[in-house]
């Protein structure tokens, strides 16, 4: 009962009204962000997403960077199991807020299930469960508006397909692959307004930089 109560009164909930057409057009709304396009049940949190303490923490340094500094192409390093992905989501999800709609977004990284993992983590922070297309092991976008892309299939088909400031934000993960010429090549083709690289392990063995020659 105590359970009940807490969900009943739970400021994520709302009336819904079964007469009425504008809560009828929100509900659908919310069904098909739940299920996604295909009508596929995704599985999606009840109640919103907040990050941790030291999440929020980083996310204010990163828009201190930006909006203070004009530092726009930006490095989080965070622990293993720390969160970074969450991390980059959330930082969308403010950019989101900020833009009232979602800008094009390209999140790279080396294997699928990286790319099905962070796909499912905005997913979830953005409460859209058809948020994201995958470019990978031959699957492609059909709109190419947020592409979870792993970085052999990206430096194929993005430079065919998009111009290279298509993108407006850019994450690249384990980005301490950077300096490896796949990852280069990418990484001189894209302009985005807002770039951001996600590593437990910034200094490499071969001293080489992360940035772009």
């Amino acid at each position: 009962r105590g359970t009940f109560e807490g969900l009943w009164n739970d400021v994520e909930f709302e009336p819904f009204e079964a007469g009425s057409e504008a809560h009828r057009r929100r509900f659908l709304a919310a069904r098909s962000a739940e299920r996604g396009e295909d009508g596929e049940a995704r599985i999606l949190t009840l109640f919103t997403l907040r990050p941790f303490g030291f999440q929020e923490e980083i996310l204010d340094r990163l828009g201190a960077e930006r909006e203070v500094h004009g530092h726009t192409r930006n490095l989080v390093v965070s622990a293993t199991g720390t969160g970074k992905t969450v991390i980059a989501a959330f930082d969308y999800a403010r950019l989101v807020a900020r833009a009232g709609t979602k800008p094009r977004v390209l999140f790279v990284a080396h294997r699928r299930e990286i790319l099905e993992q962070a796909r499912t983590t905005f997913r979830h922070v953005l409460g859209d469960g058809s948020f994201g297309e995958l470019l990978v092991d031959g699957e492609a976008p059909t709109r190419y508006e947020h592409v979870f892309a792993s970085v052999q299939s990206a430096s194929r088909a993005l430079e065919a397909r998009v111009p290279g400031d298509h993108f407006r934000y850019v994450v690249f993960d384990e980005c301490h692959h950077l300096p490896a010429d796949s990852y280069q090549r990418l990484l001189r083709f894209l302009s985005p307004e807002i770039l951001v690289g996600l590593t437990a392990t910034p200094e490499r063995s071969d001293g080489k930089s992360l940035l772009p020659d």
